[in-house]
């Protein structure tokens, strides 16, 4: 699963849920990075969580891209925003989870069911 949060308080919170139950969790803090971990096969992804606020890119771009990698990968988007807000965002991608900032577990994972992940 990949992890793309440029906070590392809710980067730690958020790894430690997803590993504590069984998920091999890579950890991104930026667009770039995670593009870099992905490289040109995004097919070892079971999910990619993407904060929208990221340091050098949009998550929309973001996500945009590792679509154009893996078009059926589950995406949930983490945000401060609203869900409608998001929701408009992400309009028309299939595939979508969404948890607003700050989340627990069970949102986590109810946002990654959303999204088909689990």
């Amino acid at each position: 699963m990949l992890l793309v949060e440029d906070e590392p308080f809710v980067a730690m919170v958020a790894q430690q849920l997803l590993e504590d139950d069984g998920f091999a969790v890579t950890h991104a803090a930026t667009g770039s990075q995670a593009l870099s971990c992905v490289g040109q096969d995004a097919t070892a992804l079971d999910a990619a969580i993407v904060d929208l606020g990221l340091p050098d890119m949009r998550g929309e771009d973001l996500v945009r891209q590792l679509r154009a990698l893996r078009d059926d990968l589950p995406v949930v988007i983490a945000s401060g925003y609203g869900l409608a807000e998001m929701s408009a965002t992400f309009q028309g991608m299939a595939r979508m989870g969404f948890v607003s900032k700050p989340y627990d577990g069970r949102a986590l994972y109810r946002a990654l069911s959303d999204a088909g992940a689990i």
